[in-house]
């Protein structure tokens, strides 16, 4: 009699707890599996609803690095015509940031060209951030041969630029995501760490299609001033991400759509939304090809360009289309990320969820 008793009260706990979720999950379109499957330790599985403002517009970012970013190393010829490289010497590396000279903080190249001619040829005490340490580089820059030219033997640059495209906006939060994937200098091929940037207005003055081994890409220019759309606060591995300017909004369509989770992703018809022609269109692909993943890269599935007009424009995916959202059974369920050099009209998508968990994360984190 006492084990009965026992069954019967194992039997109510276990309906008191499928009763609850069953609850939890009608009240409040949020279901946690962590509750009842012993399988899902580590990470909570949401299914809450999630509505944003679909993108597709094509936009200027500029990015304002943190620090000089040394992009290159070269030998130059000084006045004893003997081929010499300062930087080399110091030990400085492509991807260093320098941070100071002589303790004298520096954020842009003409504060460090400004410093150095007012101070000519001496022994400079230069602050770079490497790997996220702090180094101090003793040099002495040389006189270029027949040139008065003061030269350490190294390139840098303190910003960059370029074309990409929206992907989306929360209409509560005003914060965006675009480009798909991390933007990187081109010399260094690192994730650029920035100090801050601003997303534009573009004006697209040609398409350049895209053929096997050279990729095509939207050429144009960012428009200033009044254009400027928002903020950039963190360039991330899966994108830009910061905030639309209030002001900004009436710019981007009121309609919503939902986010569709990695797993509402299926192999077959979609579309994406590009702005190639001062409008946004919907233009035909297909998903061919989906990966199963447990952490967020920006290859998640592949896809194919299909529809006849798109092809006709970009020949497929071109330089300036990263970011575009793709739309499948109603929800935005990713966005494009890569072009296949040997296929334009193939390339990889990132999952939405991975966008917008990634966003928010950041955001939460600062």
């Amino acid at each position: 009699m006492k084990h009965f008793k026992g069954k019967i009260l194992i039997l109510i706990t276990v309906i008191c707890v499928i009763v609850g979720t069953v609850y939890f999950f009608d009240n409040n379109l949020k279901v946690s599996y962590k509750y009842f499957n012993p399988f899902i330790t580590d990470e909570e599985v949401s299914f809450e609803k999630r509505y944003v403002i679909p993108g597709g517009q094509t936009i200027g970012v500029e990015l304002k690095t943190k620090g000089i970013l040394v992009v290159g190393l070269a030998d130059v010829v000084n006045n004893n015509k003997i081929s010499i490289s300062p930087a080399k010497d110091a030990g400085m590396h492509i991807g260093d940031k320098i941070i100071s000279v002589d303790n004298n903080p520096v954020s842009k190249t003409t504060d460090f060209i400004s410093y150095v001619k007012s101070k000519g040829i001496k022994e400079y005490n230069i602050e770079v951030e490497r790997n996220g340490d702090r180094i101090q580089l003793l040099m002495t820059p040389v006189k270029r041969y027949e040139a008065n030219d003061i030269i350490f033997g190294f390139w840098a640059r303190d910003n960059i630029a370029g074309i990409g495209t929206i992907t989306y906006i929360d209409p509560e939060t005003r914060a965006y995501s675009a480009v798909g994937h991390g933007i990187t200098d081109s010399d260094t091929k690192k994730l650029i760490d920035i100090d801050y940037g601003l997303i534009s207005k573009a004006n697209i003055t040609n398409i350049k299609s895209g053929k096997r081994g050279e990729p095509g890409e939207i050429v144009g220019y960012i428009l200033k001033d009044e254009n400027r759309l928002g903020t950039v606060r963190k360039n991330t591995s899966f994108g830009v991400v910061g905030e639309i300017d209030e002001k900004s909004m009436t710019y981007f369509s009121s309609s919503l759509i939902e986010i569709g989770n990695k797993d509402d992703v299926e192999i077959g018809p979609a579309k994406i939304l590009a702005c190639l022609d001062h409008e946004i269109k919907e233009y035909d692909i297909e998903i061919i090809k989906t990966y199963y993943q447990s952490k967020a890269t920006d290859k998640s599935f592949i896809i194919r360009i299909v529809d006849k007009e798109l092809l006709s424009l970009t020949n497929g995916i071109i330089q300036g289309m990263s970011g575009c959202p793709i739309i499948q059974n109603g929800k935005l369920i990713g966005a494009v990320t890569h072009v296949f050099m040997n296929d334009p009209s193939k390339g990889y998508g990132i999952y939405a969820q991975w966008l917008f968990d990634e966003n928010t994360r950041k955001k939460s984190d600062l």
